[in-house]
C-alpha cells in the first residue's frame, strides 16, 4: 500500500494495532505518514521511524486534547 491522504485506514490500523487503535490516532498518523512519506510503501518503512512517526502521533494527539493523557 502507498502512502498517501487518501488511503484508507485499515492498513495504518493493523500495523497500529486495531483492537487499541481509534480511527481518531490513525487518522493523525496518516496525516504524518503522508507529509514525511507520501509515495513510499507503508511496508517499506523501518521500524525506527515508524516509532518515531508514532511520537510524534502521541504529541499531536495530546496537544489537541489534553484529557487523553
Amino acid at each position: 500500500m502507498k502512502i498517501s491522504r487518501f488511503m484508507p485506514l485499515e492498513p495504518i490500523l493493523a500495523r497500529m494495532g486495531a483492537q487499541t487503535t481509534t480511527d481518531r490516532e490513525a487518522l493523525i498518523m496518516r496525516d504524518l505518514l503522508s507529509d514525511a512519506h507520501d509515495g513510499h510503501a507503508l511496508d517499506d518503512l523501518p521500524e525506527e521511524e515508524w516509532l518515531r512517526l508514532m511520537g510524534l502521533m502521541e504529541q499531536r494527539k495530546l496537544q489537541a486534547d489534553p484529557g487523553m493523557r
